[in-house]
């Protein structure tokens, strides 16, 4: 079979594990091919001593991979082709001289258009991070964590010109685990689909693939996130408010403000304990990990977290300057404008 893979995904080991049932990969499509900071082992060795010494917040740093996929297809001499338009007349002709059997997606930040679907012999298949038909979108891994679901999975489907509409044809279920990040899920999820497609594409080259179409009802779709969805709403629970915070982390932090100062949110926990009598948002203690403070349903303990716009050791004097004593209330986060964020691009489908 000659493949034709559209990816963003630096440490996936989707390509060895097909090369192993020799199967052909032609090309290798990126919008760009630009390596970006992904592989960043984080702050110099005089910054990290200064963390210890004045307790810091913690730089975010990216999950380490445990693959590179970009040395791998330099070994093997595959061709990788930047493509910013992947529905640019001129591309679909090239790829329609390639005499591809089969294009395979997975994380891939454009959509196809028809003629680009029906160029290969077999057509085209996407590995999406979730369990469709629910959890249709671009962002699913974020919604999944936000709204603190405990299961989820990776679907290889048909594509059609429907955004996560076409046939099913496998699917794999993962458990979410109580603390996992959206880069350690991802990472999982990552992997599954490695093997997960690679059934599929030898599935295609015998002729026994089974396809399944998706129940229409029970569907859902979430957009892309906006830059409110980082925001904290001090009147959910603390699990919620945590939930939010995985569903953001290793790559960026939540977003809260007091007295008019935005705080960057890298680290906390869940505290049980008595009702201390606050109002949600309200400061309750400081703590030795940071700040305690009182949500909608119990407390949450801010253990690693930033003054905009300062960092480093000039953030860490003035948190102790600027922060509010116990008793000031984190103030209520910014209405959020727009196209609401859980409703459904799809017309007729409004997401709970």
């Amino acid at each position: 079979m000659r493949l034709l893979v559209l990816s963003h995904i630096a440490d996936w080991d989707f390509g060895p594990h097909v090369k192993a049932y020799g199967h052909e990969i032609v090309a290798w499509v990126r919008t760009t091919w630009e390596r970006g900071e992904m592989y960043s082992q984080g702050s110099q060795t005089v910054r990290n001593i200064a963390r210890t010494l004045f307790a810091l917040p913690k730089p975010i740093r990216a999950i380490q991979p445990k693959f590179d996929t970009w040395t791998w297809l330099e070994r093997e001499k595959i061709k990788r082709i930047p493509c910013p338009n992947i529905n640019a007349p001129q591309f679909v002709e090239y790829v329609r001289s390639l005499n591809i059997d089969l294009i395979v997606v997975c994380v891939f930040p454009q959509i196809l258009k028809a003629a680009i679907l029906h160029t290969p012999r077999l057509g085209v298949i996407n590995c999406h991070p979730s369990l469709l038909p629910r959890y249709a979108g671009p962002q699913p891994e974020f919604w999944i964590l936000k709204n603190g679901e405990r299961i989820s999975g990776v679907t290889v489907h048909v594509m059609t010109e429907g955004i996560d509409a076409g046939d099913i044809v496998a699917q794999q279920e993962l458990i979410v685990g109580e603390t996992e990040n959206i880069g350690q899920l991802s990472q999982r999820q990552h992997h599954a689909a490695a093997t997960l497609l690679t059934n599929v594409v030898n599935a295609f080259a015998q002729g026994t693939v089974d396809r399944k179409p998706q129940n229409i009802a029970e569907r859902t779709y979430f957009g892309k996130r906006t830059a409110a969805d980082t925001m904290i709403d001090w009147t959910g629970s603390a699990a919620q408010i945590l939930n939010l915070l995985r569903a953001l982390q290793p790559y960026e932090p939540l977003i809260a403000y007091l007295n008019g100062r935005t705080i960057k949110i890298y680290e906390a926990h869940h505290q049980e304990g008595a009702a201390l009598g606050g109002d949600p948002g309200q400061i309750m203690a400081k703590t030795s990990g940071g700040l305690l403070v009182q949500t909608g349903k119990g407390y949450l303990e801010i253990q690693s977290y930033e003054i905009v716009p300062y960092h480093g050791w000039v953030n860490c004097i003035l948190q102790k300057i600027l922060m509010p004593p116990v008793g000031y209330r984190f103030d209520p986060a910014p209405q959020a404008t727009g196209k609401h964020r859980g409703q459904s691009h799809e017309r007729g489908m409004q997401i709970r």
